[in-house]
């Protein structure tokens, strides 16, 4: 047991490769900002109309700057994407040089 705990410690640590999900992460993180924000601005809006007496005013303002910030949010988290993207890049080609 221990020899076969031991090669499948190996083998997944093995050159640091990332499992084929592993991109699967950010395209969540992508659409759960975007949906978080249209209903946290709904929410907003339909709390705000069921205590002023607006309704359906509030809500579809709130829907549209929900809607604004999960868009704001989305696009800055695919900035960072890019630049992570972009570093490993550079990080790579270093070391690409540095060994020929």
């Amino acid at each position: 047991m221990k020899a076969a705990r031991a090669r499948r410690a190996g083998s997944s640590s093995k050159g640091g490769k990332k499992l084929p999900t592993g991109d699967f992460g950010p395209a969540v993180r992508v659409a759960v900002d975007l949906v978080a924000g249209i209903i946290v601005g709904v929410l907003i809006g339909v709390a705000l109309d069921s205590w002023l007496g607006t309704r359906p005013w509030l809500m579809l303002v709130f829907f549209i700057l929900g809607a604004a910030a999960g868009i704001m949010n989305v696009m800055r988290t695919a900035r960072q994407i890019e630049e992570d993207a972009e570093s490993r890049r550079e990080r790579q080609l270093s070391k690409d040089n540095e060994d020929g």
